[in-house]
């Protein structure tokens, strides 16, 4: 009888015990849900009324701040929502440590998390500005990396506000939202002049901002006389980025391209292969037949999006081919990137046996 007791003291125990931890966690949830559901409200509200990179918000730590008065003081800037929210969220997250004096450009796209990181990571900055260079050809993929190796923000931060942003661009209208990497081919390589501690959305409207600016309506009207949309010029103007680095040679693939397309024939081109699988130094047979959208081995026509963003050369090359028969290309000089171009099969067939080996 005494066992049987201690054994249902013991279960008794043992249920309070996974009562008190399934609560906890339940209201952890509901804590995280309700922090999200502010940044989210934030952030729409902050797309509705325009704000952007105007809306930079020096602020100096003279001394090391407690996170009570961080908080406030932020809350007061109007950089966050709710200052209890954000020291809930430091404390449940074991972020409390005062913060570091310096001078900080603070934007008002900011998450409370991108505010914490910062005024953390940047003790003592004073730099308001900072400069990024794109180059030609980056993917969104890269583009994520280099920021977070520039300390701005997580890559995946900034893949999530590509996908996921609000971002209301005419030329944008008739790409599907559910793409993946929906604004690949967009985000305009270039070197840009950034206030410090950007948000993801800021560099992505600046880049957007710049495609807006060089695709005139000029260039609409080409688009529209070459039977083509703006997102297809877009997508042939990635691939030609992709497979080659001669601008003699841009407005010469892209005829390759137009013809193939006029005739129904397969693009075949390796670099919508290797936007699937990743960088190799030669494909394999087994590697033209992975099954992806953008596989242009398997599909015709054009792949589902662009694969990479294109410079401007690259862009105008895809409007304007030059004229020729030209159905084929091989790599002639792997240092120059040179490329040998041919008509027919036999000629290609040929021209790949000599330079390929």
């Amino acid at each position: 009888m005494k066992q049987k007791t201690l054994l249902d003291m013991l279960l008794y125990v043992m249920g309070m015990f996974f009562n008190l931890a399934l609560m906890v966690l339940v209201g952890y949830a509901v804590f995280r849900f309700t922090v999200w559901g502010f940044e989210f409200g934030t952030r729409t509200s902050e797309y509705m009324v325009g704000r952007g990179e105007d809306y930079v918000v020096p602020m100096v730590v003279e001394d090391y701040t407690s996170l009570a008065d961080m908080a406030r003081r932020l809350e007061e800037y109007d950089l966050i929502s709710s200052a209890w929210f954000f020291r809930l969220e430091r404390t449940l997250m074991n972020r409390t440590a005062d913060f570091p004096p310096g001078t900080f450009y603070l934007n008002r796209n900011m998450s409370s998390s991108q505010i914490n990181n910062t005024l953390r990571r940047r003790a003592g900055a004073e730099q308001q500005f900072e400069m990024i260079t794109i180059p030609e050809g980056w993917t969104i993929a890269d583009m994520a990396a280099y920021f977070e190796s520039r300390g701005f923000f997580y890559a995946e931060d900034f893949v999530r506000a590509a996908q996921y942003g609000q971002f209301n661009y005419g030329f944008l209208m008739n790409v599907p939202r559910d793409r993946p990497n929906r604004l690949e081919g967009y985000l305009f390589p270039d070197t840009y002049e950034i206030f410090a501690n950007p948000s993801p959305e800021h560099i992505i409207h600046r880049m957007l901002q710049r495609f807006e600016s060089l695709f005139t309506m000029y260039y609409h009207d080409v688009a529209y006389e070459m039977g083509l949309t703006i997102d297809e010029v877009v997508i042939i103007a990635s691939i030609i980025e992709r497979e080659t680095r001669l601008a003699s040679e841009r407005p010469v693939v892209s005829q390759v391209i137009h013809n193939r397309l006029a005739i129904n024939m397969l693009l075949q081109m390796c670099s919508t292969v290797v936007y699937t699988i990743g960088p190799r130094d030669r494909l394999t047979y087994a590697e033209t037949r992975t099954e992806s959208p953008w596989n242009t081995y398997l599909h015709p026509g054009l792949p589902l999006g662009p694969i990479s963003n294109p410079g401007w050369a690259s862009i105008r090359a895809a409007m304007m081919p030059t004229q020729g028969n030209y159905l084929f290309f091989v790599l002639r000089d792997p240092v120059t990137g040179e490329h040998f171009f041919s008509t027919n099969q036999a000629a290609h067939d040929a021209a790949a046996l000599r330079y390929l080996g």
